[in-house]
């Protein structure tokens, strides 16, 4: 090889080691992992465009790859699949592994957030670094981004006008508080994931689902039941974990890559439950589905008959180490007090001007 100096540079040293400096930035494979189809509102809307912008911010430093449609791994199986390693980022829920959960589910306690999905987010958002965090963590896991579902209606195949017609009904529920909340109104939970739920629906195993208005047109539940009963009673946090060892071998400018992109996935998956749930219920009706808005009565005997929730929830969690459950119920209130009172738009400002510290 011959070599030229320029300014006494060897060029031919450079160009030797080229090579080396080329695979220093060899871009960090990210492996995003889902649920839902391609094809779903919330890959489309949320997953998908949280990778996207990885890659963009990144300036192409994160190289991401996806794979929608429980490829990987099951729903039931997200925080497997991302403390093994089998997934970088993926939905992994606490209401799958309801036993592993104890603070987390005051979460799912019933009319516990507010009506905005935004709103809802940010207090669990809020709520998270202080009570949250530690039971999360102990799953092997990081959290990537919070986000919570719309609230929880109820989609039968039986006419549903009032809560009495709940009644002895089986009604598929996701487990944890979710069940008990069945079992409250009335009727006969049974726990399944949910993807199961469409099939067990379909052939008569349950009278009913409880789940999002948005989630059931997303899950084509609305092919079976045709009576939406809509109670609003609960919302399920739906995070989603970044396996441990991956986060933490990032410099710290692509973590706050991460994290920006992580905070703008909560809100993009939030915003995108607001339409959808519209959608959703231009479609059920185009469809078919006879819709009913819960009367201020059914909704006052809702509320008596879960409030015994809120006691069991702190009595049962009373003797435990750590962040304390009365605090944590206290705070629940004072957040969805604080942030009912602001517009969506107004919280979207918040995230930005005011971030949560402490997620990761």
């Amino acid at each position: 090889m011959k070599f030229m100096k320029v300014k006494g540079i060897c060029v031919g040293l450079a160009i030797a080691l080229a090579p080396v400096a080329a695979q220093a930035q060899d871009p960090i494979e990210v492996r995003i992992s889902f649920n839902q189809a391609e094809t779903s509102p919330a890959w489309k809307e949320a997953i998908k465009v949280f990778g996207d912008e990885l890659e963009s911010e990144s300036d192409g430093r994160f190289k991401v790859t996806h794979y929608p449609g429980e490829v990987l791994h099951t729903v039931g199986d997200g925080f497997r699949a991302t403390a093994t390693g089998i997934t970088d980022v993926t939905s992994a829920w606490p209401v799958y592994s309801a036993n592993s959960f104890h603070l987390f589910h005051a979460t799912e306690l019933p009319l516990a957030l507010p009506n905005s999905d935004v709103a809802a987010a940010r207090v669990v958002d809020e709520l998270y670094p202080k009570y949250l965090k530690d039971e999360y963590e102990r799953m092997g896991i990081l959290l990537a981004f919070n986000a919570v579902t719309p609230q929880y209606d109820i989609l039968t195949t039986k006419p549903v006008k009032s809560i009495d017609d709940l009644k002895g009904l089986k009604i598929r529920a996701a487990g944890g508080g979710i069940t008990e909340i069945v079992q409250r109104l009335g009727a006969i939970p049974v726990t399944m994931t949910i993807t199961d739920a469409y099939t067990a629906f379909q052939q008569g195993v349950v009278d009913g689902i409880i789940l999002s208005t948005a989630d059931m047109v997303a899950y084509r539940m609305h092919e079976v039941g045709k009576y939406n009963y809509r109670i609003g009673v609960v919302r399920v946090a739906i995070p989603h974990a970044v396996n441990r060892k991956f986060y933490e071998g990032l410099p710290d400018d692509l973590k706050q890559v991460f994290a920006k992109a992580a905070t703008n996935a909560t809100y993009n998956y939030e915003m995108m439950y607001t339409r959808l749930t519209e959608r959703a219920l231009e479609t059920m009706r185009s469809e078919g589905v006879e819709v009913t808005e819960a009367s201020e009565t059914d909704l006052a005997k809702v509320n008596e008959l879960v409030a015994p929730m809120w006691e069991a929830f702190v009595k049962a969690n009373a003797g435990r180490e750590g962040a304390s459950a009365e605090e944590l119920v206290a705070d629940i209130r004072a957040l969805t007090e604080k942030y009912s009172a602001m517009s969506d738009e107004q919280i979207l400002q918040v995230k930005d001007s005011e971030p949560v510290e402490g997620l990761r």
